[in-house]
């Protein structure tokens, strides 16, 4: 067998781990944006693999080797690889920054696609015009070509891991420490294994090989993050909870902070338990605002029904308090008038050495404020 017959063997079995892939993430139970991004990542990157396939079997002679068909498959390739680059970007940057809007997403979206188009219509119009102006006297791309397969791509995954690691500096992101140089790690091997298969003319096909990896590696670490996290409100679970109890800290004081949404269950009982999930989401969100608008270190869980708990290491939890308060109050004005009754919520903190074996009795005490804070 041919060098090229194994690359796009090896290809090939890359396509079906891939694909089997693609349709467990179908049957996720989750309606996050970042699982349907991941999902469409993982589909350019099948089409990419299958063109790459066809590009080895064209130079090895299993397909006919002449004008058009080398210009067919490395024209496919040239816009593929852009294409997988931005799937790429789009899915790192959207789930690093869970604060995007809609609006904000779709305008990320349309400017990311205006390099692609230029280059295909670009490229298309060379192609027909010119195509001798692209290969040697042996069918082979010239050096220029190489250059244009390269340059959008890099120019993606560069950007997106520099704007990723950049985010690490703002505190409240560094909870999220794992799933940034999760995305970051990608760009590494791809510019490493993608260079040595461009510039050395290597007939391994490394590339594939670290992005079927890296792929199955991100997957890994979403469905550890759907465990860890709260289906309805987006926010850390009780299994969350737990991982970050036994993680190593400093030894500083922090407050537990119970928040508990009031009259729950009538709005449940009168209104029924949609109306209820949304006023939890609105009280999430409340909750995340006030955690991105103080500058210390915040964990945010929801701890069970409409009960929310807070760790925060701070001297002044009556700020977080005052805080979550005022956001609260800022979403139920977004809503206006659309619900007929009043979503409010109790608080209660108490001081946490963060010791381990002293986080229950913390928390006991911080529920007996917040329910005293009920009261009244």
């Amino acid at each position: 067998m041919s060098v090229f017959g194994f690359y796009a063997e090896v290809n090939a079995g890359c396509v079906c781990i891939l694909m089997l892939l693609l349709y467990s993430i179908k049957r996720l139970p989750t309606p996050q944006l970042k699982y349907t991004l991941f999902q469409n990542l993982v589909l350019w990157h099948i089409v990419y693999f299958i063109s790459d396939s066809f590009w080895a079997l064209v130079n090895g002679g299993f397909f006919p080797k002449n004008t058009f068909s080398v210009l067919a498959v490395n024209f496919s390739n040239a816009i593929l690889l852009p294409v997988v680059a931005y799937s790429c970007f789009v899915f790192a940057e959207i789930s690093t920054r869970p604060e995007m809007n809609r609006r904000q997403i779709e305008l990320l979206q349309m400017k990311l696609r205006i390099p692609i188009m230029v280059e295909f219509f670009a490229l298309l119009f060379s192609f027909l015009v010119e195509p001798d102006f692209w290969l040697d006297d042996k069918l082979e791309p010239c050096d220029l070509y190489y250059v244009i397969l390269s340059v959008l791509p890099m120019f993606y995954w560069i950007t997106v891991t520099i704007r990723g690691l950049a985010r690490l500096r703002n505190v409240q992101n560094r909870p999220n420490l794992r799933t940034f140089l999760t995305v970051a790690s990608y760009t590494p091997g791809v510019l490493i294994a993608g260079g040595a298969q461009v510039f050395f003319s290597l007939t391994t096909p490394l590339f594939c090989f670290w992005c079927t990896f890296i792929i199955l590696f991100v997957y890994l670490h979403l469905q550890n993050q759907l465990i860890s996290t709260d289906s309805l409100t987006m926010l850390n679970n009780r299994n969350r909870l737990h991982d970050y109890l036994h993680q190593p800290r400093e030894e500083k004081d922090s407050f537990v902070i119970m928040v508990d949404v009031d009259h729950f269950k009538q709005i449940n009982d009168t209104y029924g338990h949609a109306e209820g999930d949304r006023a939890l989401i609105l009280v999430s969100q409340a909750l995340k605002k006030a955690c991105e608008r103080l500058k210390f270190s915040m964990f945010l869980c929801r701890y069970g029904g409409d009960e929310f708990l807070l760790i925060a290491q701070t001297d002044v939890p009556d700020e977080v308090v005052g805080q979550i308060k005022e956001c609260l109050q800022e979403e139920v004005s977004k809503q206006g008038g659309s619900h007929s009754y009043t979503i409010e919520a109790s608080m209660g903190f108490a001081r946490w050495d963060g010791h381990l074996e002293s986080f229950k009795e913390s928390m006991i005490n911080a529920d007996k404020k917040m329910y005293e804070d009920k009261r009244f």
